[in-house]
């Protein structure tokens, strides 16, 4: 027994030194995990955003319209004659040069017109023909009256002296002045029909131009067998079909529309009269994307204020590289000047109990050296493009979170991310 009591004695320090030491390095390993976990947890919580560093920008004074585009010019055309339509020769959407031809037509009653009217001419130019020898015959008539009545005109005075001395009878002197009345009137009616056949000239002429008159139009008729574009642009949807017959001057066969410039008229208060001026830039904005399409300038200025709306008529031109269309509905912003200033990222605003804000990255860490947001007031003030206008709360080379403002908080740690559009 006693034996037994000395080895158990002998054992019990050895023993106890080796637990202590176990216990020991246990609680040291349990230490050393405690804090490497706490560190690695401070640093899962960190949230991934992209930073951008507020630059200074031109900030612009701009006014929003909206209107339809509309071309420079749109052309209705209308066949020369009637006729059915024989072969259209291009297509809807096509782009046709000024003379190029469009359409073949098949005259409906131009051909029979056109040679009815060559008969005319024809039947005038006999008309005057027939004058002419007329008024040779006249003229011939007119000259044998003549001679005749001066031949005449000769006897009356010696056949007059004769009967006054008794040499002749009354009833010779009676025959002789009836000979030089006939003969007289024998000439005043040659003379009529001189002047009648001249006149019969003179209309027989008159009738001769307007038969050629006609003849030339029917001819121009006659050759307009096709339509061609009066301008250069795109071809719109055809209103009639290939075998249509159309009537001259009135049918609408197709429409051609000159779009390499378009027009946009705006409205503008007239309290900015002062402001206006040929030459401001107007940029156009798609209603639904927001993007913007085209850039223009104010080429026409009214001179007078509608006194109904108090609004000065203006129109703006854009230059069309194919994107823009004819009465297409747009949005305008027209940029009255421009100033320093800065633009925050409208995705990068919170709003909260009516105010805005924006997490602003700190200069200063946190305790485990984490970069941190703080949520900063701001004043904004209009829209530019995809940014607000900053009136107050921040200053050039701020650093703002631009992504995950939704998991953010004021003081919250983050990690930082560079930001596309800086790159």
């Amino acid at each position: 027994m006693k034996v037994r009591t000395t080895i158990k004695r002998r054992l019990s320090p050895v023993l106890l030194g080796a637990t202590l030491s176990i216990s020991f390095l246990s609680t040291a390993c349990n230490s050393s995990l405690d804090a490497t976990d706490a560190e690695a947890s401070s640093k899962v919580n960190a949230i991934p955003v992209e930073v951008v560093e507020l630059q200074s920008d031109l900030i612009g004074d701009r006014s929003e319209f909206v209107g339809n585009l509309e071309a420079v010019k749109v052309v209705e055309v209308n066949p020369e004659i009637q006729g059915r339509i024989k072969k259209i020769l291009v297509e809807a959407g096509d782009r046709v040069e000024a003379g190029q031809t469009i359409m073949e037509l098949e005259p409906g009653e131009s051909a029979p017109n056109y040679q009815a009217a060559v008969e005319r001419v024809n039947v005038a130019k006999d008309d005057y023909q027939n004058a002419l020898k007329q008024l040779d015959i006249a003229k011939a008539k007119r000259d044998s009256a003549k001679t005749n009545y001066d031949l005449v005109s000769k006897y009356v005075p010696r056949v007059q002296e004769l009967f006054d001395q008794g040499g002749v009878a009354q009833v010779r002197l009676d025959e002789t002045l009836q000979k030089a009345e006939a003969a007289k009137n024998d000439l005043i009616s040659a003379e009529q029909e001189v002047a009648t056949a001249e006149v019969q000239i003179n209309q027989a002429q008159t009738n001769i131009r307007q038969a050629q008159a006609q003849a030339d139009a029917a001819s121009v008729s006659a050759n307009f067998t096709t339509i061609k574009a009066p301008i250069a642009g795109i071809v719109d949807d055809f209103p009639v079909k290939e075998g249509a017959y159309v009537s001259a001057g009135q049918s609408v066969v197709a429409r051609i529309t000159q779009s390499d410039d378009l027009f946009l008229n705006i409205q503008v208060p007239s309290n900015r009269a002062n402001q206006l001026k040929l030459g401001l830039p107007l940029d156009l904005i798609d209603p639904t994307s927001k993007e913007k399409l085209s850039t223009g300038e104010l080429t026409f200025i009214s001179p007078t204020v509608d006194r109904e709306n108090q609004t000065i008529l203006a129109r703006a031109r854009f230059n069309n590289e194919g994107e823009l269309r004819n009465g297409q509905y747009v949005q305008a912003r027209l940029t009255w000047g421009t100033e320093p200033g800065i633009l925050v990222p409208t995705g990068a605003i919170s709003r909260t109990g009516g105010k805005e804000f924006v997490y602003q990255v700190s200069n200063k860490p946190n305790e485990n050296g984490q970069e941190v947001v703080n949520l900063t007031p701001v004043e904004l003030g209009d829209i530019q493009d995809n940014s607000y206008q900053v009136i107050s709360g921040l200053e050039t080379g701020d650093r703002i979170a631009v992504s995950n403002i939704l998991k953010l908080r004021d003081g919250a740690p983050v990690q930082l991310e560079t930001d596309e559009s800086e790159s």
